[in-house]
């Protein structure tokens, strides 16, 4: 567990492939439907623009006076979407800031992490600190998972404070902290270390269902062929409470 070589994250299910740019949500193509055709008709033939326009009627008495009273029909006003940017859905909850596990004597900072160009989830290159996942729900929220991770060790720092993840049994307390200052408690209701070659992480990333606290870190047998963790360590976490 004290290996000082970088450990990292399996990719998330539903993730952009490595160099692609990510899109959380797939309603991309709404800026589309926004766009305006054409209007007006064929270029006019040269010979008719130039020749002398035909007289008209005058304009009956009935015809003026319904065109004084037919007033044009407003549009409704239409939302404009940048579609050069990735739309993203408004998530619930609020991002977390720190996240502690007392008896573990874990306190650490969070900051929000995406997708790295490679198409795994970015991990902070310290362990010292976690990455809180900004395309799910945010602490606090009413549905979906919010997920926190972090490396077990690292180059800068060889044995992180998510490394002892493994050692909660269930029932412990974590307290996540978030920008507005309010403190989410939850108590863990398992502990789980799964190999990172079959490992599922559908079931871990959601954003509907039962709200929970995901943590996620390397952590089992060391892998000296890929200096690297062979399995993640996950603990989940139920709400029960905020102060």
């Amino acid at each position: 567990m004290s290996r000082s070589s970088s450990t990292s994250a399996a990719r998330v299910p539903g993730t952009p492939a490595a160099g692609a740019r990510p899109v959380p949500v797939a309603f991309l193509a709404l800026a589309l439907a926004l766009g305006l055709g054409a209007c007006g008709s064929d270029p006019l033939d040269p010979e008719a623009a130039t020749s002398e326009p035909s007289p008209t009627a005058a304009p009956t008495e009935a015809a003026t006076a319904e065109a004084a009273t037919t007033a044009p029909t407003p549009l409704e006003d239409v939302t404009l979407v940048d579609a050069t940017e990735p739309v993203t859905m408004a998530t619930a909850g609020t991002p977390p800031t720190a996240v502690e596990v007392p008896d573990l004597g874990l306190a650490m900072p969070v900051q929000p992490v995406g997708i790295a160009a490679d198409g795994q989830t970015e991990v902070p290159p310290d362990a010292l600190e976690a990455g809180w996942y900004r395309f799910g729900p945010g602490a606090g929220a009413d549905a979906g998972a919010t997920v926190i991770l972090a490396h077990a060790g690292s180059e800068i720092t060889p044995r992180g404070p998510f490394s002892e993840l493994d050692q909660l049994q269930g029932g412990e307390l974590v307290t996540v902290t978030d920008a507005d200052g309010v403190e989410h408690e939850y108590e863990v209701t398992s502990v789980q270390v799964l190999e990172k070659a079959t490992l599922d992480l559908d079931p871990y990333f959601v954003r509907d269902g039962e709200p929970t606290l995901v943590l996620i870190t390397c952590g089992g047998q060391w892998d000296e062929a890929e200096s690297n963790y062979r399995s993640n360590v996950i603990v989940t976490a139920a709400p029960v409470g905020s102060r």
